[in-house]
Formats: structure tokens, C-alpha cells, sequence
């Protein structure tokens, strides 16, 4: 997992920079120049922040993002739910997996067993396929980049409260809706992403 959050630190980078450059152009605008100097200021400083938003994504708890991601507080993890999750899944028939893992199957286990069987029983033996592997990066870029995103949109509302008006003035309206946009795309992509990881290794398993 280490390696693959290692390739995405590249990739979260350029969404948070591109969040922040999105921001910037919506708050300051191109019509006045007299604001240029404030865009050049707080244009040169994004790289900076971007990369300490990215280091700070992974100082965040696992489990608080997928809480997030998946807005549940407890068994939050989708293989907890992998036994609806197949019914979607045209490539998986739901009779013949619950035949081959019926612990992972069965309407009597429980959410948080359901989990820890899906990882042990299913998912170990094909976490290094190349299906599994790639959407296992994609949910974590995903999930890493929404958490990063959460923080430049806390940050906004920090600035709009503490900092002085007369350096970027008050925080455009609009700014709040493009932040918001982009944390709603990389939350239901992480979550979209997390749910066909989970299907994944199962097909690739059968």
C-alpha cells in the first residue's frame, strides 16, 4: 500500500494545485490589474502549499477519512457490505461466490466480519492483480485527494475569519462553491473507486 500512495503523491499534487489555482482565478479575477500583484503573491506560495497538504493527508487517520468518504461511523469499509455490493456486479454470479466463501456470504455475518473475512479469504490471494492493484491506487488517490481538499476548504474558511481584508479582501462566494464541487467529485469518486475495489477482487478471485 506504501508504494501505491507513493505513485499517487505526484497525482494529488496536481489536483490540489489545480484546486488552488481554480480558487485563486475566482477570487482575484483577471479584470482588475490592480489585484495582479496579490495573484502573483499567492500563486508562487501554491506549490508550497500543495505540498504540505499532501504530506498532511497522510498524518490523517485512515479510518477518519473513510468515515468521511463513506459518511458512516461504523463499518464504514464497503467489504463490509460486499454481499450487496456482487448484486450490482453483472461479472459476479452472487450463488456461486457464496458457495466458494460462504462466511464472506452469509446474511448472518456480521459488517465487521464481513471485512476481515473479505480481506483474508478473497482479497489476499489477488492483491498483487493488475485489476485489483489499479483500482486500489485510484481509491487511495481519490481518498487522499478529497482529505487534502477538505484542508484548503477549512484553510478558506480559517482566512475568511482571522486574516486581514486588506491583503485578498473577503472570500468570494463562488470560491466556496468551486471548493465544494471539487471535494463532492473526489468524495463520490473515492467512493465509487472503494466499492469497485471490493468487487474487483472478487471477480478477479472467482
Amino acid at each position: 500500500m506504501s508504494n501505491l500512495k507513493e505513485k499517487n503523491n505526484k497525482s494529488i499534487f496536481y489536483i490540489l494545485s489545480a484546486a488552488i489555482l481554480c480558487v485563486l482565478v475566482v477570487q482575484f479575477g483577471f479584470a482588475d490589474s490592480s489585484k495582479w500583484v496579490e495573484f502573483i503573491l499567492a500563486g508562487t506560495l501554491t506549490p508550497i502549499l500543495s505540498v504540505v497538504l499532501v504530506m498532511l493527508t497522510n498524518f490523517i487517520s485512515h479510518d477518519f477519512k473513510h468515515k468521511l468518504i463513506f459518511t458512516r461511523l461504523r463499518n464504514e469499509m464497503p467489504a463490509s457490505r460486499c454481499h450487496t455490493l456482487c448484486k450490482k456486479d453483472p461479472r459476479i454470479d452472487l450463488s456461486d461466490v457464496s458457495a466458494r466463501w460462504p462466511r464472506v456470504f452469509s446474511e448472518s455475518t456480521s459488517a465487521e466480519n464481513r471485512n476481515s473475512y473479505w480481506y483474508n479469504d478473497i482479497y489476499k490471494g489477488v492483491r498483487g492483480r493488475p485489476e485489483v492493484l489499479q483500482i486500489h491506487g485510484n481509491f487511495l488517490l481519490y481518498r487522499d485527494a478529497f482529505s487534502g481538499l477538505l484542508g484548503i476548504f477549512l484553510l478558506v474558511i480559517s482566512w475568511n475569519i482571522f486574516a486581514p481584508l486588506n491583503f485578498m479582501g473577503s472570500i468570494n462566494t463562488w470560491v466556496y462553491l468551486v471548493l465544494g464541487s471539487f471535494i463532492c467529485i473526489t468524495m463520490v469518486t473515492a467512493r465509487n473507486s472503494g466499492n469497485r475495489f471490493v468487487t474487483n477482487a472478487i471477480a478477479a478471485a472467482i
